[in-house]
């Protein structure tokens, strides 16, 4: 690495965003990308890149001491789900700054989440590990309603799914299995409307930079997005308020979070939490709808480059994505409206003579619509309209099984 007198960033993993926000602020970049995948455009635009084995954090500290041991590395930091271990990892063996290992450990494992929050008695939801689906017929005995059986460590809503009571956990042990999960742990099924609370810690102190409104399938794959919320001030306080004691608990001292929460009848909920930026465009929504850049922030923040937000941005408006989610077959033909001179973004991710399947995970939607109003309201009802008209044509292979839910 070349001598300079700016601060060095290490990124793990993740597309190009980090890197470019980087540069904008005069920090170099040096990208560890995965060995066992080609070589990314994120590592094209970094000022160095390095190939490393992302699930060992030994070979990702390897490949980053060389570089830190000519010029000191300033922090080492990641966006996303597989980067942020070894990124903490990295960081810890290189005495660095930022979050420690065991909270991001905390943060990706749920059980060891529900434990912390038992602990201290924050959030309630009745759970437990599983080992069998006998296991899992006395949980939903104990509970007497609906759970809900996922991955410890899980994500993109894979292999999550609704048990509606002891007779029904025979089949959901197999759909579990047969979605590749693992490790399974149960849930109370937690009912009201779904958000998630964007978050920004620096020193330790964190700021609720948005709330938003999530649309959802029976299978738990999220399907729409629409921000600010609109559930009434003393619901989103209680909330928020909720989220800064949870992140106070897993010790999250700096960068974004997400954390996503049921709003039931006795109160919020947490359900999961992460680390970074919520996925879905959700960094795009606050943009839009508060001119905040929490990638830029991501940088900047820990390097004294900008100040840390300190209370919650006023809206200047609202903003709303919506997937596309047509029913299983082959796609026959596409149609899309013609988006130019607004704000709007159409992206498919499917094309014609593509095999589209259910909804299971949140890689199976194909595509999405994304767009801004003068309130919440506005966009999600701009936002739903374009959505209609791109029409995704197929050769049905089955009924559609799957719709978002309105709450």
């Amino acid at each position: 690495m070349t001598n300079g007198s700016g601060p060095v960033l290490a990124i793990v993993a993740g597309t190009p965003q980090l890197v470019d926000a980087a540069r904008v602020l005069g920090v170099r970049t040096v990208f560890v990308h995965a060995a066992d995948a080609p070589r990314p455009k994120a590592a094209e635009a970094a000022d160095h890149a390095v190939a490393a084995d992302l699930d060992d954090a030994g070979a990702v500290l390897a490949a980053l001491a060389p570089f830190h041991e000519r010029q000191p590395l300033a922090r080492v930091l990641s966006l996303t789900e597989r980067g942020l271990l070894p990124a903490a990892a990295a960081a810890g063996g290189l005495g660095l700054p930022g979050n420690s290992l065991h909270t991001v450990r905390l943060l990706q494992d749920k059980r060891r989440m529900r434990g912390l929050l038992a602990d201290r008695g924050l959030s309630p939801v009745r759970s437990r590990s599983l080992s069998s689906p006998a296991g899992l017929a006395d949980f939903c005995r104990e509970v007497g309603g609906p759970v809900i059986l996922k991955p410890a460590g899980g994500s993109s809503s894979r292999a999550v799914g609704r048990v509606d009571g002891p007779r029904d956990a025979d089949a959901a042990w197999r759909r579990f299995t047969a979605a590749g999960g693992t490790d399974p742990v149960a849930e109370e099924f937690l009912d009201g409307p779904e958000i998630s609370v964007e978050g920004f810690s620096h020193q330790g102190r964190h700021t609720i930079v948005a709330i938003t409104d999530k649309q959802v399938l029976p299978s738990f794959v999220e399907v729409g997005h629409t921000m600010p919320s609109a559930l009434p001030p003393a619901v989103l306080e209680e909330a928020a308020a909720l989220t800064v004691a949870f992140l106070d608990a897993v010790g999250l001292h700096e960068g974004p979070s997400h954390t996503e929460v049921k709003v039931t009848g006795h109160g919020p909920r947490i359900i999961e939490s992460h680390n970074r930026i919520g996925g879905d465009k959700i960094r795009e929504l606050v943009r839009r709808t508060y001119g905040v850049d929490l990638v830029a922030l991501t940088v900047a923040c820990p390097l004294g480059l900008r100040p840390a937000p300190t209370r919650r941005p006023v809206a200047r408006g609202g903003a709303a994505i919506r997937f596309l989610t047509p029913p299983p077959g082959t796609v026959r033909h596409i149609r899309t409206p013609d988006t130019a001179g607004g704000g709007a973004v159409i992206t498919l991710d499917v094309g014609v003579g593509d095999t589209i399947g259910p909804v299971r995970r949140s890689q199976d939607r194909a595509g999405y619509v994304l767009t801004d109003g003068i309130d919440a309201t506005d966009a999600a009802r701009r936002c739903e309209l374009l959505a209609e008209q791109v029409q995704i044509e197929v050769a049905a292979a089955a009924a559609p099984t799957d719709r978002p839910v309105k709450d």
